[in-house]
């Protein structure tokens, strides 16, 4: 008796000994999903501080930090983006870390009276004309990577826009505060304005500006003639 056997293929079974040809076999049918396994290590907690918005407040925080430092008993002149109070002065004492905080959030000034400012309401920053030189041991923190966003567009654009320009510049901020003078650094998230010698700085964080524009293209702008200015070169703008 002849021995059969079978030669399997894509085509489906042989029998070598009669040639015919049988269907593939139908596959096995699949078994039902396991439970689930326990779930894995939590991973770390995201974070905002490498944005440029969030980058801005920072780079304002280890500016503050320095300021106590190399100018003691120095009155600094806090500027705000509101219309009334528009700034305070006072000597600055100490900037304030939360325990859950990366770096600080507010910062303090010792007037007639401490005062803390959230570091989201300093639209600008300068000392009393006469009194303060720009100190070349300021440092500034370097640029991260900025993910994609629109507050990177926004920083970004102004830091090389900046860059561009020479000669006065006016640099308007909140809705009442203009700062007038050449651009005396131009670091990323923040403007510091003071002549070539560094004299008068007037730090400017970009949070607030709502106008940069070079002195020739300002039409003279007014200032106004109200009473209480500052004795600073960051003056209030002439409402209408």
């Amino acid at each position: 008796m002849a021995n059969t056997f079978h030669a399997s293929g894509a085509a489906g079974a042989l029998d070598a000994a009669a040639g015919t040809a049988f269907p593939p076999f139908p596959p096995c049918p699949r078994g039902p999903a396991g439970p689930p396994g326990p779930p894995g290590p939590r991973g770390l907690p995201g974070s905002l501080n490498s944005t440029a918005a969030c980058f801005v407040y920072a780079q304002l925080a280890h500016l503050l930090e320095q300021l106590i430092e190399l100018y003691p008993g120095l009155t600094l002149y806090v500027f705000l983006p509101g219309i009334s109070p528009w700034w305070i002065s006072g000597i600055p004492e100490r900037v304030y870390q939360s325990t859950e905080g990366t770096y600080a959030g507010l910062f303090i000034l010792d007037g007639s009276g401490e005062v803390a400012f959230p570091l989201s309401a300093i639209a600008a920053l300068q000392f009393e004309t006469g009194t303060a030189v720009y100190n070349p041991a300021i440092t500034y923190l370097p640029k991260p990577t900025f993910p994609p966003g629109c507050d990177t567009n926004i920083v970004t654009a102004i830091y090389e826009y900046v860059a561009t320009l020479t000669g006065e510049v006016l640099i308007n901020v909140g809705s009442n505060v203009r700062s007038t003078g050449p651009i005396y650094l131009n670091r990323y998230g923040l403007i510091v304005q003071a002549d070539e010698l560094g004299n008068d700085p007037a730090f400017v964080p970009l949070t607030y500006i709502t106008g940069i524009a070079p002195q020739e293209m300002a039409g003279g702008a007014k200032m106004a003639a109200a009473e209480a200015l500052p004795p600073t070169k960051i003056q209030a703008a002439l409402l209408p």
